[in-house]
């Protein structure tokens, strides 16, 4: 017996090949491979990230800030996988945000507590998941726009400085919150800790790769939260 033919006509295999086509340049392995190719030839073409050799003794000697072991710890925590992470990481239309301002100041917070019962419980644990979504999404767009910056070595000097408060500060406000805060307040008060963390801890990464004339844009950029 023969195989059954997918397609009776070429006009149907074509239309079904421009389908296959579509659905993979949508896809998660082409637009990271797409996006490592366009920054590879980028470079190439208009040398806008400074190579190792091009800095300055004193700029090669300045080191990464040293990390607090809590702060590597917290910035190593596993992601959220509900659907409602990875809406917010997707797009900014895809959930009403209207109401996340005040979870990205500073903490500690001083919010009036809902009473703890599971409904509470169950959308503070959403509220969590949104906020670390929507903080990938804006991270991710962050590093998106200097991949395609001029890089040189003023923004490698200030980003160490400016690294160097951001992890002072860091350590200042996990002093100040723990203990001090419960329910929903505390949640987020660490939801603000571990993506600060994790910035942090992307940044350093990012720095030290561009210190060593690597391009960190295609390594560190995940198009899909890990």
């Amino acid at each position: 017996m023969g195989r059954k033919a997918l397609y009776l006509t070429i006009a149907e295999r074509q239309s079904a090949e421009r389908a296959w086509k579509a659905r993979y340049a949508a896809s998660t392995r082409c637009i990271a491979k797409r996006h490592c190719q366009n920054s590879r030839v980028y470079r190439k073409r208009y040398g806008r990230h400074a190579s190792k050799s091009s800095l300055s003794d004193h700029t090669k000697a300045l080191s990464v800030p040293d990390l607090p072991s809590s702060l590597i710890s917290l910035a190593s925590t596993p992601l959220p996988t509900s659907t409602l992470f990875h809406d917010a990481s997707r797009s900014a239309d895809a959930l009403d945000e209207s109401d996340l301002s005040i979870w990205e100041q500073e903490p500690p917070y001083a919010y009036p507590e809902p009473t703890a019962t599971v409904h509470e419980v169950q959308y503070t644990k959403n509220l969590v998941d949104v906020m670390l979504g929507r903080r990938w999404r804006l991270s991710k767009a962050v590093r998106d726009g200097r991949a395609l910056q001029f890089i040189d070595e003023e923004f490698l000097v200030g980003t160490l400085k400016d690294l160097t408060g951001r992890i002072s500060r860091w350590s200042s406000v996990a002093s100040r919150v723990a203990g001090s805060e419960s329910g929903r307040n505390r949640e987020m008060a660490h939801c603000w800790l571990q993506w600060q963390a994790r910035d942090i801890l992307t940044d350093c990464k990012e720095v030290e790769m561009l210190k060593n004339g690597e391009n960190p844009y295609c390594t560190l950029m995940q198009t899909t939260p890990l």
